[in-house]
């Protein structure tokens, strides 16, 4: 799997993962952080994709965090509606402030890992 799309809102899981599949990128999808790590346990992907505000439960934040604690450069890409610019990102972090179009999530992908052709 190429990205590992997280996400609560299935509409906005489905159109990601529509729009990264068009760009030839195989995808995985989960609803929750805590299913993401029982996905990555099984198939690390390249890049993780993940929503800030993901609901009850493990936010986007602790699941960058859980994911770097195992894969420390596994590149996280962080989406949010609610937050305008995120500070403090290491070099495996990029940020996205929804909405954002495919290409801009797309050249994050690029960006942050460069073997993930777009």
């Amino acid at each position: 799997m190429d990205v590992l799309l997280v996400e609560d809102d299935e509409l906005i899981l489905d159109c990601l993962a529509e729009a990264l599949n068009e760009a030839g990128l195989q995808t995985g999808r989960s609803l929750s952080a805590e299913a993401a790590l029982v996905l990555m346990s099984a198939s690390a992907p390249k890049v993780v994709v993940t929503d800030i505000n993901l609901g009850a439960g493990m936010d986007g934040l602790a699941l960058g965090r859980a994911t770097h604690a195992r894969w420390p450069s596994m590149p996280v890409v962080y989406i949010s509606g609610r937050y305008a610019e995120l500070r403090g990102l290491g070099n495996h972090e990029r940020f996205l402030s929804k909405p954002f179009a495919a290409a801009a999530l797309l050249r994050a992908i690029a960006d942050i890992r460069h073997d993930v052709v777009v």
